[in-house]
């Protein structure tokens, strides 16, 4: 069962204070989360760790991922890795290979919602 943030963690979200450690606490348990097969719980604690140190594009990969897996080509995926790629340029452990292959799927998937 995934730990939901307690309220100051809460409160560091609503007022943007960084926090890595804990970031890094709700990124691993999305992980395990995400190894037990509970892909909602793995992608909610991603993108808590996520609000908890903007800098962490791991946490984004990873909820982008697990967004595309859950809605496919839609509006909220996309803006997921987009999201991933603008905090990633800042994120020196994102190799600069990965962000370029993001980038194209992005292209990718904004050509099949265009499509209908």
């Amino acid at each position: 069962m995934p730990r939901k943030p307690k309220l100051v963690h809460a409160l560091k979200m609503i007022f943007g204070v960084r926090d890595a450690e804990a970031a890094e606490g709700f990124y691993l348990e999305g992980m395990w989360s995400a190894e037990q097969g509970n892909e909602d719980a793995a992608r909610e604690l991603f993108r808590t760790a996520a609000l908890l140190d903007k800098r962490f594009g791991g946490a984004r990969y990873n909820f982008a991922a697990l967004t595309e897996k859950r809605l496919g080509a839609s509006p909220e995926t996309i803006a997921a890795w987009k999201d991933y790629v603008a905090c990633a340029a800042d994120d020196s452990r994102q190799p600069a290979e990965i962000i370029e292959k993001v980038r194209r799927h992005i292209a990718d998937l904004e050509a099949k919602t265009a499509r209908g």
